[in-house]
């Protein structure tokens, strides 16, 4: 049996095992990324307003500075949440692991949004083949077909899991709400990966429920995730592990 059929067979376990908790997590994750999702939503918008500020000379006493002003405040928050959105996390622990789902936090009325200015966009690069001859499709044809794509734009939902045995090493970051899982090894993703909470109370609960299933399992406590690396088990030589 070849790797990718043993993962392939292990996966099928994983999914029929149990389930012993489950619990849901919303958030951007650690807090280091929901710091730099602002900042990326902050800086994309005031770019193209200093930009704009600087070409036209506006003063705070031009009403278009306001009006400009506004526009970019809103960006920022249009950024953050649709370009730069918050996961919504279902977890679910079994003997075997943990597997779950993952899906962006974007309201439905966003994505329909998105689907009508698409059409629009599809009549607005028609038009202008129609209006400028063969030569739109030089610039339309591609808008168009980006905006084609985007006519069925839906809310995807990706599945993802962590395996998890005697050999398990979790990582408790005792400054937030995760878990950091590896093994013994390298090149074994599958048994890596980060688990989230949303509260103190509900991370106790879950490693009881580790240690119970787990007896073995070994637990550090860590202040940041870099503290991971620390480890004796990244120490070792890639020969030492594999023996």
């Amino acid at each position: 049996m070849t790797n990718k059929e043993s993962i392939e067979s292990l996966k099928a376990l994983l999914y029929g095992a149990k389930i012993i908790y489950s619990w849901e997590y919303k958030g951007a994750g650690l807090k280091h990324e929901n710091l730099a999702k602002w900042g990326g939503a902050i800086i994309s918008s005031a770019f193209p307003f200093g930009f704009i500020w600087y070409v036209t000379g506006m003063t705070t006493s031009s009403s278009m500075f306001w009006v400009f002003l506004v526009i970019a405040t809103l960006m920022i928050f249009a950024a953050r949440y649709l370009f730069f959105p918050d996961k919504h996390r279902c977890y679910h622990l079994t003997s075997l692991g943990v597997h779950y789902t993952k899906q962006d936090m974007i309201p439905e009325v966003a994505y329909k949004i998105a689907r009508d200015l698409a059409w629009v966009g599809v009549a607005v690069c028609i038009i202008a083949v129609f209006v400028l001859g063969p030569l739109a499709f030089v610039g339309a044809g591609a808008l168009a077909l980006m905006a084609f794509r985007m006519t069925n734009f839906q809310p995807t939902v990706d599945k993802s899991y962590v395996f998890m045995d005697e050999r398990s090493i979790l990582f408790n970051l005792i400054n937030d709400y995760v878990l950091s899982f590896t093994v013994p090894g390298k090149g074994q993703m599958q048994y890596k990966g980060l688990i989230f909470t949303s509260n103190q109370q509900e991370k106790e609960e879950l490693l009881n429920h580790i240690r119970s299933l787990f007896h073995d399992i070994e637990i550090v406590q860590i202040k940041r995730r870099n503290d991971q690396y620390k480890h004796l088990i990244y120490q070792q030589d890639e020969e030492e592990v594999v023996e």
